[in-house]
């Protein structure tokens, strides 16, 4: 390799090279005496110290040459010398690091002179592939066990997978077929008992239980004597929301009453986006706030669908469902977990159960053939 020599401290104690490089400045070539990482010095005089020039820096290779254009600073230029100094500037982080993949490779002996050019030194991968020894013999028990662990991981595997494809799964069924209400629970129909007049109650009946014609409540107007409002049925009453003592306006309602013998629902409100896809629905499956499952539970009433039942909470909107178990007036507005199951109306589950129910004709078909050889035989 060519002589190395060291920058004073003005240059930053860069390793300077002596290796075969050539400086193009305004056109005009000139030889390169030694180079680093920041700076140049070339066999010429006559620049101005300070002076910015462009500089094509070439370095020749066996069959090709690196070249790098740089700006530099003349830092001095000596006529008794004849050589001139430069001083790189801004360099670009792919030109910094392409001089120093030269610098290592000169110091790492892999670029080497060769003249008046630079070679690339040759490396010969000759030595032998080292041998390894062979894998070790199990015995059996130790064998039985590694394919035990073979078999526990793969089943792993296959588990998690197989647990991700019903989640999968499930979700796509959920996405299709199946539509929940943006509400649900559990009601009756009721009327409001309102107070007629501005005043104060007097009295409010708390029994659970209410004839016809029983007093409900008693409000004092300001003006005027005393008015009762009596019980419009024979009821169950469900809430109270004035106490007396309470002051009430006109209109304001009191009590809410739930005729006795009336159904107790579960009412699902649907959006109307969705509500379309339920006139074909026969049934729904609830949850009730206790744990209880339903399936199967019977829709009673739809908007536009469903008869005159006028003992049934009707609104716009929303589904009435058979509860399927007893439930109590304490329970009227408990919240319901509501789904309903499109699949079965879908093409595919009109095909699937065509499928079934002609399996299932044939096995009966064969099973009372069965039967009958049977009988027959003495």
């Amino acid at each position: 390799m060519g002589a190395m020599s060291y920058e004073a401290e003005l240059q930053r104690q860069h390793p300077r090279y002596r290796l075969p490089m050539r400086a193009t400045i305004d056109g005009r070539i000139y030889e390169v005496h030694d180079w680093s990482m920041n700076s140049f010095t070339a066999n010429v005089a006559g620049f101005t110290a300070g002076k910015k020039v462009m500089v094509q820096l070439t370095s020749p290779f066996n069959g090709y040459e690196f070249s790098l254009t740089v700006p530099t600073e003349v830092l001095y230029s000596t006529e008794s010398t004849k050589r001139s100094s430069f001083l790189f500037l801004d360099l670009e982080d792919g030109q910094v690091s392409l001089l120093r993949y030269v610098t290592d490779a000169i110091l790492s002996g892999e670029v080497v002179r060769a003249g008046d050019i630079l070679d690339v030194a040759r490396r010969t991968d000759t030595a032998k592939a080292k041998q390894m020894p062979a894998a070790p013999r199990l015995k059996p028990a130790a064998r039985f066990a590694q394919i035990g662990r073979r078999i526990a991981a793969s089943g792993g595997v296959v588990a998690i997978g197989a647990a991700l494809v019903a989640f999968l799964s499930a979700n796509v069924y959920d996405e299709l077929y199946v539509v929940t209400p943006e509400s649900a629970s559990i009601a009756a129909k009721t009327v409001n008992v309102a107070s007629p007049a501005v005043g104060r109650i007097t009295f409010v009946n708390e029994k659970t239980q209410l004839s016809f014609g029983e007093p409900l409540i008693t409000v004092n107007p300001a003006v005027g004597d005393p008015i009762t409002v009596e019980s419009p049925c024979d009821c169950v009453q469900t809430e109270q929301r004035f106490a007396s003592g309470d002051f009430v306006r006109t209109g304001d309602p009191v009590i809410r009453l739930m005729r006795a013998d009336a159904p107790i629902v579960v009412s699902a409100a649907v959006s109307d986006n969705k509500l379309m896809s339920l006139y074909g629905v026969k049934t729904a499956s609830l949850v009730y706030p206790d744990g209880t499952h339903v399936g199967d539970a019977e829709i009673l009433w739809l908007p536009g669908k469903g008869g005159s039942q006028s003992d049934l909470p009707r609104d716009p909107l929303t589904v009435l469902i058979a509860p399927r178990k007893e439930l109590s007036t304490d329970m009227i507005g408990q919240p319901v977990e509501v789904r309903f199951d499109l699949f079965q109306e879908s093409a595919i589950g009109r095909l699937v159960h065509g499928i079934s129910s002609v399996f299932s004709s044939e096995t009966s078909n064969q099973a009372v053939a069965q039967e009958t050889k049977q009988e027959i035989k003495p």
